[in-house]
């Protein structure tokens, strides 16, 4: 009993260090930008969130029940309330609060730092897909009700699916996943969302008219304004620029490119839920493939952006599974 007691206590005391770096994480940010950073954590859309979390954790729960314990997940529920519900909780308030740093430092960051990698980024990619690859994309014979689709799964499905994720990984007793997995986004975060960030600052096509060259990426634009979901796509751009020159700040707004966070989490994701289930990680890499498509057929991101994104998180993701397996033989 002792030893493992022991066990256990090293094991939380690595996942608190985590805790307590992640909320100096948030901490920063409310010091740094307290306007931007209360005003991103009392908006509309994360009070939208907070309402939804207990019906997210239900969620969640249940499709991990499903995954973990398919003859009996009722089972699997009342044993997971005992011994996970505290540091769940605990996990969920600390990933709101990180949320709400992650939309601080991306706005901010756009007001401080110009969008300097653009036209590096774009001849790179032309050079890279003979061609701008947003017009590959967009010469696909796409029926309209497949690009509403795309929409939803790149625009609004993302959040849903990055928030169901993490309740899923918060209530896993295995704690080298779990511990895996909160590691290596907040690498992921840090990394990607700082440092390559602010060393490769750009806005993306989609934003290239306003910030740059009117002319250069016009014909995107008007293939967007006639296509079936391109409006919408347009009407989230509007948005982000109008909270970009204004600076006023909400939940998800702050333009960045490089990398494409999309692409980095639902990566992350994929290789999460690869070592939970097969057939999960299966949908999860289709999901990849689509928001990666989906980053270039929209115009958010140039080609390369998603490139970096997916190597860069899976190097991350092979570092972390080493650091959490080192220490765990250790103990």
């Amino acid at each position: 009993m002792a030893p493992d007691l022991a066990v256990e206590r090293r094991r939380f005391s690595a996942s608190a260090k985590l805790a307590v770096f992640c909320l100096c994480y948030a901490g920063l940010a409310a010091y740094l930008f307290p306007d931007t950073y209360f005003t991103a954590l009392g908006t509309y859309r994360l009070r939208v969130l907070y309402l939804m979390l207990p019906f997210l954790i239900l969620l969640g729960l249940a499709i991990a029940a499903m995954i973990c314990r398919p003859g009996s997940p009722f089972n699997w529920l009342r044993d997971k309330l005992k011994s996970r519900g505290f540091g769940a909780t605990c996990t969920l308030g600390i990933f709101i609060l990180c949320l709400a740093a992650f939309t601080t430092f991306k706005h901010e960051f756009s007001q401080m730092v110009p969008f300097f990698a653009d036209r590096i980024l774009a001849r790179v990619d032309a050079v890279l897909h003979f061609g701008d690859p947003w017009k590959w994309a967009r010469a696909l014979p796409i029926p309209a009700f497949a690009d509403w689709v795309l929409y939803v799964l790149y625009a609004h499905m993302w959040f849903v699916l990055l928030a169901g994720i993490v309740v899923i990984a918060a209530w896993l007793d295995d704690a080298s996943k779990r511990e895996r997995y909160f590691l290596s986004l907040t690498v992921v975060v840090i990394v990607l969302g700082v440092i390559v960030r602010l060393a490769a600052s750009s806005a993306g096509p989609i934003f290239y008219d306003r910030m740059f060259d009117p002319d250069m990426f016009q014909d995107l634009i008007a293939s967007l304004k006639a296509s079936a979901a391109g409006p919408d796509i347009l009407l989230i751009a509007d948005y982000l620029y109008a909270s970009y020159t204004s600076h006023k700040a909400s939940i998800g707004t702050g333009i960045s490119a490089m990398p494409s966070f999309h692409v980095a989490i639902a990566v992350l994701n994929a290789l999460f839920l690869s070592g939970l289930k097969r057939w999960a990680g299966v949908i999860a890499w289709i999901y990849v493939g689509l928001i990666m498509f989906g980053s270039v057929y929209f115009g958010w991101h140039y080609a390369i952006d998603g490139y970096l994104a997916i190597v860069a998180t899976v190097m991350i993701w092979r570092y972390c599974g080493r650091w959490v397996g080192q220490r765990l033989a250790v103990e």
